[in-house]
């Protein structure tokens, strides 16, 4: 925050929210840009002793297992295949003995939406073009969009590799026993919940509030998720309605049925989750990489020199990681956490270098 008027009406109307309230607060900011907001503007020093932020699961480059990376890589080595990714996961160590990354092993081609990747499957018919495809409902949505062009088009040289991710089902395991996080609320992914809607998010056990991304709506936010964990409420509130609706965008929902279906996911950190991942439905198998060129699925054990996965689930800060800043760097990463854009670990260093964090 700029101004120390607003600094100190911020600070005073949060202390105030959890005045008398003496147990511990741990509120988990679920998604990578709210991360990467709260740590660039500073927000953690507003906060009363008693409450804390704590970095969740919602970096989608981030929960990719080791295994999807080597999944990708099976089909970046296809003959004629082009293999497509988002940048941030080039960096990502997969589970070979090197730990050898996308960058080191395989030509692939970045892209930054999956309209791209149709785009050059349809203008280069002598390419099979494989999307590896990492995300949750927006990203998840938008490829849903894409499919429906490549069918009305009959693109034929297009596929996609799968590896999207369903918030919800890793959200109440974190509030269940399992958890064991003692976690006190959520503040939830605005754009997410645009797509999913307030629905997508009710019924947690835990109150929670969904937040757009400028400093003063998520501050504004945390004093709404205060005020309803002091008062022992455990509702989902909306601090986005100029972008999220009740039941959220009905168009984008359609998609998302017409060719996706809930499915059981690796998640680094959590393991396999039921129901937390998307595949294709059978009738549009052949859009699916793994049906059409026999891609087997890798189940790979994480390595052991790296904690992100203790991060994802809230039970471990990055800089109480060994490797933190040292061994572990944006320029040298060890694992997925400090690679990715949102990724709490590098959020951590990259605004503690800029003295915010």
């Amino acid at each position: 925050m700029k101004y120390s008027k607003q600094v100190e009406f911020w600070r005073e109307r949060l202390a105030e929210a959890v005045r008398g309230y003496e147990k511990p607060v741990r509120i988990m900011e679920v998604c990578g840009s709210h991360t990467n907001a709260i740590a660039q503007a500073g927000l953690r020093s507003l906060l009363p002793e008693n409450v804390r932020l704590i970095s969740g699961p919602g970096c989608p480059v981030c929960v990719s297992g080791a295994g999807f990376i080597e999944e990708a890589r099976k089909a970046g080595a296809l003959p004629g295949v082009m293999l497509m990714v988002f940048g941030d996961l080039l960096p990502v160590p997969g589970a070979s003995p090197e730990r050898r990354t996308l960058a080191e092993t395989t030509a692939a081609e970045v892209i930054y939406s999956p309209e791209e990747a149709l785009e050059y499957a349809r203008l280069h018919p002598e390419r099979h073009v494989v999307f590896a495809a990492v995300g949750f409902d927006p990203t998840l949505s938008a490829t849903a969009g894409v499919l429906a062009e490549a069918a009305e088009r009959q693109v034929k040289n297009f596929s996609l590799l799968s590896d999207f991710k369903r918030l919800r089902p890793v959200l109440e395991l974190l509030v269940s026993g399992e958890g064991e996080n003692g976690l006190s609320g959520f503040l939830l992914p605005g754009h997410v919940a645009a797509v999913c809607g307030e629905a997508g998010f009710e019924g947690l056990r835990i109150p929670g509030v969904i937040s757009g991304f400028e400093p003063e709506n998520i501050l504004h936010s945390l004093l709404r998720l205060l005020r309803l964990i002091a008062a022992g409420n455990g509702t989902v509130e909306n601090n986005y309605t100029r972008v999220v609706g009740p039941r959220g965008n009905p168009v984008a929902l359609g998609l998302i049925e017409k060719f996706f279906e809930p499915a059981p996911s690796v998640w680094r950190g959590f393991g396999e989750v039921g129901g937390a991942g998307w595949n294709l439905r059978p009738q549009w198998r052949e859009f699916d990489a793994f049906a059409r060129w026999n891609i087997e699925r890798v189940r790979a054990a994480e390595s052991p020199l790296c904690r992100c996965g203790e991060v994802l689930r809230g039970r471990l800060s990055p800089e109480n990681c060994g490797m933190f800043g040292h061994k572990c760097t944006p320029e040298h990463p060890v694992g997925a956490c400090m690679v990715s854009s949102e990724g709490a670990c590098q959020a951590a260093y990259r605004y503690r270098e800029a003295g915010l964090a």
